[in-house]
């Protein structure tokens, strides 16, 4: 069944001017739906973000302060690999890189029993970064979240 239109006094099966004008702009058709619901105005929203969408790696390489950040940070995670051989099994998993500072650079650690270990093997560690070409004076241990 179907209802007569109270608003146009010839029923047609296709669309009124007026349906094709709020489709053809959607912004009148959202305040309409707006107004619908109640609302006088057009709710706030935040402002779009002008120019181009770009990658979090793009951006990071384009920036030159991010981009030594990201090379400081590959460079403590290559440390991690080359002496995650010399860790002892169960810690391999548990111990992470942290920050890298000139010749100075932490791990981080997730306890004290972990942290007592790894301070007997730091001489060790750092002499096998020396002979993989790494320059390490120092190397930090740091437990997590402290």
């Amino acid at each position: 069944m179907t209802q007569p239109n109270s608003s146009n006094s010839s029923p047609s099966p296709s669309s009124s001017p007026q349906d094709e004008a709020k489709s053809s702009n959607p912004r009148r058709s959202a305040l309409a739906a707006y107004r619908a619901l109640g609302y006088s105005k057009v709710p706030y929203s935040a402002p779009l973000l002008r120019g181009k969408p770009q990658s979090a790696a793009k951006a990071l390489n384009n920036s030159p302060i991010l981009a030594h950040l990201l090379e400081l940070s590959r460079d403590s995670e290559q440390r991690l690999y080359a002496v995650k051989s010399l860790l002892p099994t169960q810690f391999r998993d548990a111990v992470k890189s942290s920050t890298l500072d000139g010749e100075n650079w932490c791990l981080l650690v997730p306890n004290n029993s972990v942290m007592a270990k790894l301070k007997q093997m730091l001489p060790s560690l750092a002499a096998h970064l020396r002979s993989k070409g790494y320059k390490v004076q120092t190397i930090r241990l740091k437990i997590e979240g402290k």
